[in-house]
C-alpha cells in the first residue's frame, strides 16, 4: 500500500473513533434523538457525511485506484473531516497536497524584493492603527468601530497598494506552487495549535481566550459582519501590519519571525483578557503567528499570507457557525 493510501486509511481511522465517540456521547446523555428538529437534522447530516467519507476513503486505499483520478473528490471530504475532526482532515489534505505535486513538476518560487521606500510612514501608520483598535471596544460606539474599521483598511491598502498589485500577480501565475506551500504550512500549523490549545485547556481549565469569547457572542449578534471582519479584514489587515511593515525594518530570518509572530500573538490576547492564566493563549497565536511569519519570508508575497489567514478564518467562522446552531 503507498504512502498516500495508508494516510487515508489512517484518516479513515481517526473518524470511525469519532464517529463511534460521538454515537457513545449522544446516547448515554439521551440527546440522540432531540426534540429541536434543526439539531437532529445537524446530527443527521455529520453522521452521513461521516461515515460516506469514510467508505470513500477506505474504497480509495484498493491497489488498482489512481487517487490523482480523485483528487477533487479527497479534497472535498478532507474539507468536511477537517470540520468534525482535525487530524483527519489535515491527513486528507496531506494526500491531496500530494497528488497535486505529482502532476505537475514545480517551479522555484519567484523572488520578490521588499520595498522600504516608504518604511517609517508604515510605521507611524501602524503605531496609530494600534491605538485606534486598544480605543474601540471601550470608547467607541457601533458607527464609530465601523468607521475605525474603515479606516484602518483603507489607510493599510494605500501604503501597500504597489506592492499588492505587484505580487498579485506573481500570486496567480505560480498559484499552484504557491498553493501547496501553503496549504501544508497551514496544516502544520493546525496540528501544532491543536496540541497548544489542549496543554493551556488542561493546565488553566480556560477553554477560549477571552478575545474568542468576545467574537463568539459578536457572532451571535452580526454573523455577517463578523464573517467579512475575520475572512476579508483580518487577513488582509493584520498580514500587513505584522507581516508586511515589520519585514520592512527587519532583514535577519529568526528576528523576524519571532519578532513578528509574538507581536502578533500578543495583541491577540492583552487587549481583554480577564486573568493571568489566560495570558497563556499568548503562546497559541505566537505560535500561528510564527507560520504566517516564516511563510511570509519564504515567499515575500503577502498575498501567500492573506490565503493563509483566510483558510484559518474561515475555518474559525465555520466553527462559529456550528456553535451557533448546535446552541
Amino acid at each position: 500500500m503507498s504512502k498516500e493510501k495508508k494516510n487515508l486509511l489512517i484518516a479513515s481511522i481517526f473518524m470511525i473513533i469519532y464517529v463511534l465517540f460521538n454515537f457513545v456521547y449522544l446516547t448515554k446523555s439521551g440527546s440522540i434523538i432531540s426534540k429541536n428538529m434543526m439539531d437532529n437534522i445537524i446530527n443527521i447530516f455529520i453522521f452521513a457525511s461521516s461515515i460516506i467519507g469514510i467508505i470513500y476513503y477506505i474504497v480509495l486505499t484498493k491497489k488498482d485506484i489512481d487517487l490523482n483520478n480523485h483528487s477533487k473528490g479527497i479534497l472535498f471530504f478532507a474539507i468536511i473531516f477537517l470540520i468534525y475532526n482535525v487530524i483527519s482532515g489535515i491527513f486528507g489534505f496531506i494526500v491531496y497536497a500530494t497528488l497535486d505535486s505529482k502532476k505537475k513538476l514545480k517551479r522555484e518560487l519567484p523572488e520578490i524584493k521588499i520595498d522600504n521606500s516608504n518604511k517609517w510612514i508604515c510605521l507611524i501608520s501602524l503605531i496609530f492603527c494600534l491605538f485606534l483598535m486598544f480605543l474601540m471596544p471601550n470608547y467607541f460606539g457601533n458607527i464609530q468601530v465601523i468607521l475605525t474599521y474603515i479606516i484602518i483598511f483603507s489607510l493599510m491598502i494605500i501604503l501597500f497598494r504597489k506592492q499588492l498589485v505587484s505580487s498579485f500577480k506573481l500570486f496567480k501565475e505560480y498559484f499552484r506552487e504557491y498553493n501547496s506551500l501553503v496549504i501544508k504550512t497551514w496544516l502544520k500549523s493546525l496540528l501544532t495549535i491543536a496540541i497548544i490549545g489542549i496543554i493551556i485547556q488542561l493546565i488553566t481549565n480556560v477553554d477560549n481566550a477571552t478575545n474568542q469569547e468576545n467574537l463568539n457572542e459578536m457572532f451571535n449578534n452580526l454573523p455577517i459582519l463578523v464573517a467579512m471582519l475575520s475572512m476579508i479584514y483580518a487577513p488582509i489587515v493584520e498580514e500587513l501590519m505584522f507581516r508586511g511593515v515589520f519585514r520592512k525594518f527587519i532583514n535577519k530570518k529568526y528576528l523576524f519571525i519571532l519578532i513578528s509572530g509574538i507581536s502578533f500573538g500578543a495583541l491577540h490576547v492583552i487587549d481583554d483578557f480577564q486573568s493571568i492564566s489566560e495570558l497563556l493563549y499568548i503562546v497559541l497565536y505566537s505560535a500561528l503567528g510564527i507560520y504566517l511569519a516564516s511563510l511570509y519570508y519564504k515567499t515575500n508575497n503577502v498575498w501567500t499570507n492573506i490565503y493563509f489567514h483566510f483558510l484559518q478564518n474561515t475555518l474559525g467562522v465555520i466553527g462559529m457557525l456550528l456553535l451557533k446552531l448546535l446552541g
